[in-house]
């Protein structure tokens, strides 16, 4: 039998390439949160598809709800159907082509999957074009030209009018933590910001307060809705308490495309809400935030580190433990203070002190303070005070940035340079027993103040670290160790200067 007579008797196989239906959704801006936009675009997908007799699974639909393509942000639907498409040829529905794209760049992200992967589109709204042709290429350039175009003038008006709200003093974006929505204030969570404010001021770590919020409010973290438990975070005590609505002022800053900065964004002026703390106790949070040497956080383990100074050189003392064994910080471990050696300061270093006999007397000279304090009496206008404070302090850690830049260059020499960095650092420390004697009034408040016995109770058996580190730093002005050669590390009262701020 000739190969001919066979080959006309071989079955022809055929394989039909199935292509599949993907649909996206998206809508840039949802107020209401309730999908109205997606649901509209659905319903008119659904009905081209029914029309072009394209089957559609629900598996098929992907949808971005509240996300703009314009702005950089992430679309999740939009990078699925994108793996679906790798899978074989497409056909993509969508209610419009600036709902699939409207950055030239993602356009061309997609055309370079047609080499291998076909890709039609259809659309309600313009009709359909195809991608593996020149035409369709084409066409679909200079929708989205069109549509960046669009999108820029769009991004214009939106912040020009963002601008004028600014200004206005309007409320803007959705409801904050103390606030509902419009700026509405919500009386419970306003006193949980209210006493965390207080807390801070009074000297409290962001940490121990995070705490304080975990254990003792009773109050869920803004974010218990997206799945974090209702636990709070330093990082969300923070953001709350540098923002400037919490104490009725608005923000603007465009140049920042989400959240806050470090230390909050920038004011423009008063809100149109009501506020719960004042402007002026924003300007002292966020100074203090802003702080290189705030006296407050990860040290205040300990009662005295980086409270308590070393006569030598002036540096913050640290504590540790030592003793036989190794490993523990249990009773067996001798706990002192001492000034950390640096390589580049030869003065640093060399003094240690016995810790319990510090603690046990600057804990007596507390007690024996608070027992004959009477709260100084609260300025209706403390604006001009803290503002002025808070202008030298700023001035002065510049020119603190300045003189070791100097002196690293060798411009200064190591004369000039300690001159005037004690010069620098003596402003700051005028400006900050200004700010000392306005904060005294919120570290203090509510302390059992002139009774002596309530007061030793609360200070064995009630008051966490941080709380007594927030008392000290509202009382003590100086607490200075000296070194004594002829008993080493060995606590004698004569060695400890304490002084009180007037």
């Amino acid at each position: 039998m000739s190969p001919s007579v066979l080959e006309q008797r071989r079955p022809q196989t055929r394989i039909e390439v199935v292509e599949q239906v993907l649909t996206y959704l998206r809508i840039s801006e949802d107020r209401t949160g309730e999908e109205a936009g997606v649901d509209r675009q659905r319903a008119d997908c659904l009905a081209l598809c029914a029309r072009l007799g394209l089957p559609v699974a629900d598996e098929d639909v992907f949808m971005d709800n509240d996300t703009s393509a314009y702005l950089n942000k992430k679309r999740p639907g939009f990078d699925k159907m994108l793996a679906r498409i790798k899978t074989g040829p497409s056909r993509v529905v969508v209610w419009h082509v600036d709902r699939l794209y409207r950055r030239p760049r993602e356009l061309e992200d997609l055309i370079d999957l047609v080499e291998s992967h076909p890709i039609r589109i259809e659309a309600v709204m313009g009709g359909a074009f195809d991608l593996n042709t020149h035409e369709g290429r084409l066409m679909a350039r200079q929708l989205v030209a069109m549509a960046a175009y669009e999108s820029g003038h769009k991004a214009d008006r939106i912040r020009r009018a963002n601008r004028q709200k600014a200004e206005r003093g309007d409320w803007h974006g959705a409801p904050k933590f103390g606030y509902g929505l419009g700026g509405v204030l919500i009386p419970e969570q306003a006193v949980v910001i209210r006493e965390m404010a207080d807390r801070f001021l009074a000297g409290q770590s962001l940490r121990s307060i995070t705490k304080w919020l975990n254990e003792e409010s009773g109050v869920p973290s803004p974010r218990a809705d997206k799945g974090t438990l209702g636990v709070w975070h330093a990082t969300t005590v923070k953001s709350i308490l540098v923002s400037a609505r919490i104490s009725g002022q608005r923000a603007y800053e465009p140049s920042r495309k989400q959240g806050d900065a470090p230390n909050g964004r920038e004011i423009l002026g008063p809100g149109k809400w009501e506020a719960i703390i004042t402007p002026e106790e924003t300007t002292r949070i966020r100074a203090m935030l802003g702080s290189p040497d705030r006296r407050v956080g990860a040290s205040s383990v300990t009662l005295l580190s980086t409270i308590a100074t070393c006569g030598n050189c002036g540096a913050g003392l640290v504590s540790g433990r030592h003793g036989r064994g190794s490993g523990g910080t249990g009773p067996a471990k001798r706990f002192y203070y001492r000034c950390m050696p640096v390589p580049a300061y030869p003065e640093r270093g060399g003094l240690t002190v016995s810790g319990p006999g510090l603690e046990e007397l600057v804990g007596e000279a507390i007690i024996a303070r608070l027992a004959v304090t009477e709260l100084p009496a609260v300025s209706p206008d403390t604006s001009g005070v803290v503002g002025d404070a808070m202008g030298r302090i700023v001035g002065a850690r510049a020119r603190l940035e300045d003189l070791a830049r100097d002196y690293g260059a060798g411009v200064l020499s190591r004369g000039e340079f300690h001159a005037a960095r004690v010069a620098a650092q003596n402003a700051i420390h005028e400006a900050e027993l200004a700010l000392g004697k306005v904060n005294r009034t919120s570290a203090l408040k509510g302390l059992p103040i002139g009774d002596e016995a309530a007061l030793r109770h609360a200070w064995t058996a009630e008051w966490s670290i941080p709380q007594k580190r927030a008392i000290l730093t509202a009382l003590i002005d100086t607490l200075v160790v000296n070194p004594d050669p002829y008993c080493g590390s060995r606590f004698r009262p004569q060695r400890v200067e304490l002084t009180f701020k007037a």
